[in-house]
């Protein structure tokens, strides 16, 4: 095959061995699931789009922080559609104030920006043309009339209504009387509600030495750290991790429903710098790694510290392959590897073990999809060991 065909691109599949860190607090099992829709609330197909963003109103339907794409209803043309973003993309409350993705949930308005060059879009922000109601409780639904009261009010709906109960669609009709809604519209209309009955909340203090860096909670929870962060979840355990600047590590939390658990970053300070051994694994002549600006010896192991580092990867007859690589391991493995365009490379990790195959484009999450309209996470995933890199130009 001609490797500098146009069809073919540069993917970079991250392997990732994680190894155990000091810990804080105590842990349970039975984490909530995050990052799949299973069902839509239109018959329409969610459409990878490449067309240009309107200034349409949008529903929130799944911020996928590991494919690193965002699926939307929009309100206007009822059509759901599918785009990337990257960490390039603004996250910005309705006053136009940066924000954090983790308060982007199902059911949150929006508008989103212009798209970059690298076809990721460069902001999603939220509608200052709508209203939200949280923490609703003294509601009753006429599903007959297609109405909702809340208090006094009464407020209309149409059968194109998004309902959410954590990140999953679910009918109008599986709200319970004891329920408690975040309810979003505009003037009179109802245009979203997402239960939240049983979620808590946590709190991070002394942010100062990782604001700007990322945060990952759970196994599918990723933002950028933004000082004193508040963010909403389902009632559970996490382990938290965080790193930045040499300095990381990872603290368990349980979160009760109703209550603000409160994480201290400075904790985390202690005991660093900490430093990751890093190899990256080039198995053909002709491909040359950059970490922060300088050529490194591929398959030889680099000391690393902890935190954010730009990635650069090229190749005679390829596309440039450009991530930001998020360090937050004492050890990991990154292998270059040259794929078409039609194939994405998979991998997964153990403690002492990894391994790479192909496997097929379609997401699980979509009835279409195509991994050219996909911009995998590269950039976090190497912190949960499935990690996927792929660069469409």
């Amino acid at each position: 095959m001609n490797i500098r065909s146009k069809i073919m691109k540069l993917t970079c599949a991250l392997i990732v061995l994680m190894l155990s860190m000091t810990m804080l607090g105590g842990c349970g099992e039975n984490e909530p699931h995050f990052g799949k829709t299973k069902a839509l609330p239109t018959s329409n197909s969610t459409e990878n789009s490449d067309s240009k963003v309107d200034n349409n109103i949008c529903i929130i339907q799944e911020l996928n922080m590991i494919e690193e794409t965002i699926t939307v209803y929009n309100t206007v043309t009822t059509r759901t559609l599918r785009y990337k973003y990257s960490l390039a993309t603004q996250f910005l409350d309705k006053y136009g104030s940066e924000s954090s993705s983790l308060n982007f949930t199902p059911g949150t308005a929006v508008v989103l920006g212009d798209k970059l060059k690298s076809n990721a879009l460069s902001s999603i922000k939220m509608s200052d043309k709508t209203w939200t109601q949280t923490g609703v409780t003294n509601y009753t639904i006429n599903k007959d009339a297609h109405k909702i009261s809340i208090g006094s009010a009464t407020y209309s709906y149409t059968d194109n209504i998004c309902v959410y109960s954590g990140n999953e669609s679910v009918s109008i009709l599986s709200i319970g009387e004891n329920d408690t809604l975040t309810i979003v519209g505009k003037d009179s209309g109802v245009l979203s509600i997402a239960v939240t009955t049983g979620h808590g909340y946590i709190q991070f203090v002394n942010t100062a030495n990782f604001d700007g860096s990322m945060v990952q909670i759970g196994s599918y929870i990723f933002a950028k750290i933004t000082p004193d962060l508040l963010t909403e979840v389902p009632e559970g355990s996490y382990d938290v991790t965080v790193a930045n600047n040499g300095y990381g590590g990872t603290i368990k939390c349980d979160v009760k429903k109703g209550e603000i658990t409160v994480i201290d970053l400075g904790n985390v300070e202690r005991g660093g710098p900490k430093t990751c051994q890093l190899t990256f694994v080039v198995s053909m002549p002709g491909v040359t790694v950059y970490l922060d600006g300088n050529p490194v010896n591929a398959n030889e192991t680099l000391t690393v510290p902890y935190g954010v580092h730009n990635v650069k990867v090229t190749a005679t007859g390829f596309n440039d392959w450009n991530k930001i690589l998020y360090v937050n391991s004492a050890s990991a493995k990154i292998a270059i590897d040259l794929s078409d365009e039609s194939s994405t490379s998979n991998s997964t990790s153990g403690n002492n073990s990894s391994s790479t195959k192909k496997n097929s484009t379609n997401t699980s999450n979509s009835s279409s999809s195509s991994s050219k309209d996909l911009d995998y996470l590269s950039t976090l995933s190497n912190m949960i060991g499935t990690l996927t890199g792929n660069k469409s130009d």
